[in-house]
């Protein structure tokens, strides 16, 4: 490790006790907080103070390899404290209310017992006291400095304690719960139960009671024995009513309902036709759901995971495998959980779980042998497969109805008695009634369904025509559909063709349909209450239930899929029923347009719009359209297959829409329809909820077309393009969509193109995006560190990475969701690899140990140690049975994956040794090393094979490429390289990360290259297209400051690469680059006139340039360390710097002569600004104060104590508010009004009362800057562009503020990148939203 490398590493530290900081300082008060965070805040300067020392010290120094490996525990350690105390002040303080300690308590007690903000921040302290103490530093002269953290750890070491143990309030836990589950908008089983109580007529319990009395159920609910209890039978057979007369027996027995009971019951009512209700993801939801709301403290399992991998690794809508074991985990602690009581667990119509059954069968058995206060009572049809994954050997534990048939048709008799008297035409016909109940009870061979249907059929008929009805009735539910189906075809009624269509919709649908998405999709135009008679009529299949048309039963809608009515309710089969779902839907999805919702403002988030839904909902009748349309295109596809095996999937694009008027062909459709819409059906998708679905969906079209080469292929690419870049973006705020969306993507995009009309006109000069899609096709973010490696799966389907928050995480690679988070290591994950068959992960870390991981579950397998150093890479060999690992002991070592022992001992390398790879076939190992260098070994006899050179640092990381024909290589200097395995040269090099390149490997087919970066994101490149466009990255380092010139019509910005560049703030364009500073420029500003530029630099001088010709014109030299801050006065005569020696110097900017010195600060001075009169300067410190001093004397006027430090100070004359100085720690009101001169200006009076935080002034159209420039401006954590406080432009990662400076109108903002880009906006001063 390198002296550079811990000044990185330094850095980084120093930015996240900078972004605590700047958290605490954004608060507008600190009610309901402890009194600790006030203590922690106010000693994070003296934590930034002494890495800066130590960090000048490394720059002059240069201290050698073996001392700086000294430091790195202690910098490892101190940057992970930072990182948990800056999530802990991120978590509790934004919101101001009483929230606080509520929201203070679970973060701790989600980072482990003991970890408090003050535990934390004397943690921190005593690594900085190591770090300034170190041999490696030798701080003589900074004395002051050790006896400052000595005092610091002192009195933090005194601070009273913030969570007295054995805090846990209830309160807390109810609204954690409540908060929890309606993020996750889980389903309430409750609600679901009693719709499909419903939907079956409602629940008789006199023909289910005799469940209550059956010995096997009696033993399931009393006995010690029977855990498990299958109710099996037929369809229509009533079991799902015997599971509600069972539910609500439980239920009154149970908590909540029964006080004072012991046991709980949860359970869950599966449905096929019901896409929320028919998986084993969804049952664990709802069973978890009902356990949480009657015992609140099992919330922490589910929040722990939460927290931990997001909620999205409960959901399997986006093909996310892994949700269920992850839901699994959580129940399974969750009955674990310590209590003396008995848990019933009920789940109806197991065979309507059409996805995950077999998992959750062994989960119920499982755990069914293992909890001894578990019971599980579950029904289905008469299954096989179901029979033996539940392997019952005690024959009380299954409960047959067909067994059982006795009781069965004496439940049934009741329910025929009770139905029969429910007809209307029967009540005043005993005789007519008597007949009636025993041609039902004969007919109906143990069915509650057949008789509740043919009941339905004969409910408005005269009696003589009811008992015609049921002779002419066939017994059996599959002739009874016949017949039900033979009515509707033969029908004279009107409504007949429209009884069929609806029948094909309904069929063919995902999801039930609203009354209102039937109509779109059938293509109807009869009013609601016309429909609702269609669906009426239909009643034998359907039913409509809170305008929802559901099937009536499982056994109805596998009726109309079967062979038998698929010729009735498809005549032209079902590719044509599809087409015209697909027509349909395109058609009606043209009525979507911008702002659908009326939101107005363009920063308004989907959280905040469900308390403004308009009425009528515009995409009430769309929503179904938005969701499937193209999930419907491929459908038709597949219908073409089975009809013609000559139609391949691209030729389905190019057929004829049956029915069309005018032939219009499907892909023709869609590529208008894209055309004119796109956007607004992006902005419908982020409304409804379902921006992953339409990925997903997207995704499929793409695979259809991919084959072909045309425009409609181009456009669906770039389509898809524009949704995986901008996806988090639209989810979050829907009318980003014609915003950020279209300013920051490719220029050359088609959907760019296509939309440039959609762009605001409110943003008059756009930022430069890039010019073509690059390579980097995602980017996924979520670790709390460094990424340090990533792998893809075999398949190509995940991916993992590595980070310093000491995790693994999976990702889905097509989606870019989390799925799973694995943590054991006790320090930084250096690496991470698949095994080649997907089933197990190994990782690498500094705790010198290497992990062997369940990829499935997420539990570890196996620890290897032997390793004397941090272990940096792993490797698996091809066929699994060895792993390679290479370590900062300078060695790769073999391992047999099964035994745990060490097989082979590999050295060359003169340092460590970052990363190893095996070759496909197993015989060759590539490593890459901190001496710069990349060596393949023979495997077998561990010699030396080839050695390739090239970058210029550390080689963190290398691949081979499946064909093992090349080898991709990260490295410390910021970029991939790309070689020739055979010929050792370098084919191509990949640039766009922003710091060191920790991890890279190869997709599996190789077209892909993943790599992990320092700068905490992952990138996808497109292995074999072409360079990367970069229109603004003229700085080769970070951007330190940026600066309108007073015209605004030029930009100057200083940089780590030691130059100034000034640019054309219109076009983008660099107009000129200055060079003479021997380092890091830290701060530029033009003179009035824009005729010169100043510079502040690191190697202590100022310099004055000429803007015209970049002529350096003068050096001025006299402060003894880092120039900070430089200003011109407002006749440009004078110049005024703050710099790192706390002193501030006046200079004439004519002859660069020393006019004076002032001297106060007991600090570093940050800022410095001459007041509008030039009569006045303010200077910020790191001492956290603002000095005013007179200009002319250099005597001190005034000093306000701010609190925090202040940064970036501007005078502001308002008129009739009179003169404010703003800075980034609150603005301060100085005195004067419209009618005072500026001589008048009272700022030697007392200014502290009137401080007040920024975010008042910029929100509040009231105060003074709301008539000045301050209307446009930057969200305290740079992700928006705020107008009047609220954000409006997103801003992506790639295009984050380093450093900023709005222009003087308030209309432009500059924005300088740590890659060296500069962005720059400018937006209208009027504006059509609030």
């Amino acid at each position: 490790m390198s002296g550079a490398e811990v000044i990185g590493i330094i850095s980084g530290v120093i930015a996240i006790i900078d972004a605590t900081a700047k958290i605490y300082n954004a608060a507008n008060d600190a009610s309901g907080l402890p009194q600790a965070f006030r203590d922690v805040a106010t000693r994070l300067p003296l934590v930034h103070e002494t890495l800066q020392t130590v960090s000048r010290h490394l720059n002059t120094s240069n201290p050698d390899e073996n001392s700086c490996k000294a430091i790195r525990p202690i910098l490892q350690r101190c940057e992970n404290r930072a990182t948990q105390l800056e999530k802990m002040f991120k978590d509790v303080i934004p919101q101001a209310d009483a929230s606080r300690m509520e929201r203070y308590l679970l973060a701790a007690r989600s980072l482990g017992k003991g970890a408090t903000v003050e535990s934390l921040m004397k943690g921190v302290l005593e690594d900085t006291q190591l770090l300034a103490s170190s041999r490696v530093m030798e701080l003589a002269t900074e004395a002051s400095i050790a006896a400052l953290i000595r005092r610091a750890i002192e009195e933090v070491s005194a601070i009273p304690s913030s969570l007295p143990d054995g805090i846990y309030l209830s309160a807390v836990r109810e609204a954690e719960r409540d908060a929890l589950l309606k993020e996750l908008k889980w389903t309430d089983p409750t609600i679901d139960k009693l719709r499909i109580e419903r939907t079956k007529g409602g629940l008789y319990e006199a023909s289910s009671s005799w469940i209550l009395s059956h010995p096997s159920y009696q033993e399931w609910q009393d006995g010690e024995t029977n855990k498990l209890l299958w109710i099996k039978g037929g369809a229509g057979k009533g079991k799902t009513m015997l599971l509600v007369t069972i539910t609500k027996h439980l239920r009154s027995q149970t908590r909540p309902d029964y006080h004072g009971a012991s046991s709980s019951l949860s359970f869950f009512f599966c449905q096929n036709t019901d896409d929320r209700l028919n998986n084993a993801v969804a049952v664990l939801k709802g069973l978890i759901y009902l356990l949480l709301v009657q015992d609140v403290s099992l919330v922490s399992y589910l929040k722990s995971d939460c927290d931990r991998m997001g909620k999205d690794i409960f959901d399997a809508t986006n093909n996310n495998a892994n949700a269920f074991d992850a839901l699994s985990n959580v129940f399974k602690q969750m009955v674990q959980h310590p209590r003396m009581e008995t848990l019933y667990l009920a789940v109806d119509a197991l065979d309507e779980c059409e996805n995950g059954l077999p998992d959750l069968l062994n989960l119920v058995r499982e755990t069914a042998l293992q909890e001894n206060r578990l019971k599980w009572i579950l029904t289905s049809r008469n299954r096989v497969d179901i029979d033996e994954n539940l392997a019952l050997e005690n024959p009380g534990a299954k409960l047959s109805l067909e067994v059982n048939a006795e009781a069965v048709v004496q439940a049934i008799k009741t329910y025929i008695i009770r139905k029969v008297a429910e007809v209307p035409s029967l009540q005043s016909s005993p005789v007519q009634r008597t007949s009636i109940q025993q041609k039902l009870l004969e007919k109906a061979e143990g069915t509650f369904l057949w008789v509740d249907l043919v009941l339905r059929s004969i409910r408005g008929v005269l009696a003589e025509d009811a008992v015609r009805r049921i002779d002419e009735t066939p017994p059996g539910l599959l002739p009874l559909y016949d017949r039900m189906m033979g009515d509707i075809s033969k029908s004279a009624s009107s409504y007949r063709d429209s009884c069929l269509t609806v029948l094909s919709v309904a069929t063919l649908a995902y999801r039930p349909l609203h009354i209102l998405e039937l109509r779109t999709l059938a293509g109807l135009k009869y009013e609601t209450a016309d429909l609702e008679k269609i669906v009426d009529m239909c009643g034998s299949f359907l039913t409509l239930v809170d305008n929802h048309v559901y099937p009536i039963h499982q056994s109805a809608k596998d009726y109309l899929v079967s062979v038998t009515a698929v010729d009735k309710i498809f005549p032209s089969g079902k590719h044509t029923a599809q087409r015209s779902i697909v027509d349909r839907s395109i058609a009606a999805m043209k009525t979507l347009r911008r702002d659908v919702y009326q939101l107005v403002h363009p920063g308004t988030l989907t959280r905040d719009v469900e308390a403004r839904l308009p009425t009528p909902d515009p995409l009430l009748g769309v929503g179904y359209s938005c969701t499937y349309w193209i999930d419907h295109v491929c459908e038709t596809d597949k219908a073409e297959l089975q009809s013609s095996r000559r139609y391949r999937l691209a030729n389905t694009l190019e057929r004829h829409i049956a029915g069309s008027k005018k032939s219009i062909r499907i892909r023709d459709s869609i590529k208008a329809f894209f055309h004119n819409h796109f956007l607004h059906w992006l902005e419908a998708l982020s409304l409804l909820g379902v921006i992953s679905n339409g990925i997903l969906s997207l995704a499929k079209l793409r695979t259809i077309v991919e084959a072909r080469t045309d425009s409609f292929t181009n456009l669906v690419e770039d389509a898809y393009r524009f949704m995986l870049l901008n996806r988090w973006l639209i989810e979050q705020a829907p009318l980003q969509t014609y915003v950020s969306a279209l300013l920051f993507t490719p220029v050359d995009s088609i959907i760019c193109r296509m939309f440039a009309k959609e762009e605001p006109g409110w943003v008059l000069t756009k930022p430069a995006a890039e010019k073509t899609w690059s390579r980097c096709l995602q980017t996924f973010e979520g670790h709390g560190g460094s990424v340090r490696s990533v792998a893809f799966s075999p398949d190509g389907s995940q991916i993992a990475s590595g980070s310093n928050d000491k995790t693994i995480r999976i990702w889905d690679a097509k989606s870019g969701k989390e799925v799973r988070k694995l943590e054991g290591h006790n320090s930084w994950v250096q690496s991470v690899a698949f095994s080649p068959d997907g089933s197990r992960i190994v990782s690498g870390s500094n705790d010198k140990t290497i992990r062997i991981w369940d990829a499935k579950s997420g539990k570890e397998v196996r620890k290897l140690e032997g390793h004397s150093n941090s272990v940096q890479s792993v490797a698996f060999s091809p066929d699994s049975s060895r792993i390679a690992s290479g370590s900062d002991d300078n060695t790769i070592r073999v391992w047999d994956a099964k035994l745990d022992k060490e097989v082979q001992k590999l050295e060359g390398h003169s340092s460590w040794v970052l990363s190893v790879a095996f070759s496909p076939d197993g015989s060759r190992i590539v490593s890459g090393s901190d001496d710069k260098t990349i060596r393949i070994w023979d495997a077998k006899s561990g010699k030396e094979v080839r050695k390739l050179e090239g970058h210029s640092n550390s080689v963190q990381s290398v691949a081979f490429s499946p064909d093992s024909s090349r080898i991709a290589s990260g490295s410390d200097d910021n970029t991939i390289r790309v070689w020739d395995a055979k010929l050792d040269k370098e084919v191509q090099k990949l640039e766009g990360h922003s710091s060191w390149v920790l991890s890279v490997a190869f997709s599996p087919d190789g077209s892909r290259i993943v790599s992990g970066s320092d700068d905490k994101t992952i990138r996808i490149w497109d292995a074999k297209s072409g360079k990367e466009v970069r229109k603004l990255e003229g700085h080769s380092n970070s951007v330190r400051s940026v600066a309108f010139s007073p015209d605004g019509s030029r930009i100057a910005s200083g940089s780590d690469d030691n130059t100034i560049r000034i640019w054309d703030a219109k076009s983008g364009k660099e107009v000129r680059k200055l060079e003479g500073h021997s380092s890091s420029v830290l701060s530029v500003a033009f003179s009035p006139d824009g005729s010169r530029i100043a510079s502040g630099s690191v190697d202590n001088t100022i310099r004055i340039w000429d803007a015209k010709s970049g002529k350096e014109v003068r050096k001025l030299e006299g402060h003894n360390s880092w120039v900070q801050s430089v200003a011109f006065s407002p006749d440009g005569s004078r110049i005024a710097s703050g710099s790192y020696d706390n002193t501030i110097r006046i200079w004439d900017a004519k002859s660069g002569k020393e006019a004076r010195k002032l001297e106060g600060h007991s600090s570093w001075v940050l800022s410095v600004a001459f007041s509008p009169d030039g009569s006045r300067i303010a200077s910020g410190s790191v001492d956290k104060t603002i000095r005013i001093w007179d200009a002319k004397s250099g005597k001190e006027v005034r000093s306000v104590n701010m609190g925090r430090t202040p940064n970036g100070l501007r005078f502001e004359d308002s008129g009739d508010s009179g003169l404010w100085l703003r800075t980034s720690a609150g603005s301060i009101k100085l005195a004067g009004g419209e009618s005072s001169s500026h001589d008048s200006y009272n700022i030697t009076g007392d200014t502290s009362h009137m401080i007040k935080p920024n975010d008042q002034l910029t929100s509040n159209p009231q105060t003074p800057f709301s008539n000045t420039g301050l209307r446009w401006d930057l969200s305290s954590d740079g992700s928006w562009v705020t107008w009047r406080g609220q954000g409006s432009i997103w801003l992506p990662p790639d295009f984050r503020p380093g450093e900023s400076d709005i222009s003087r109108d308030g209309s432009a903002i500059v924005i300088g990148r740590p890659t060296g880009r500069v962005v720059v906006l400018r937006m209208s001063m009027d504006v059509s939203f609030p």
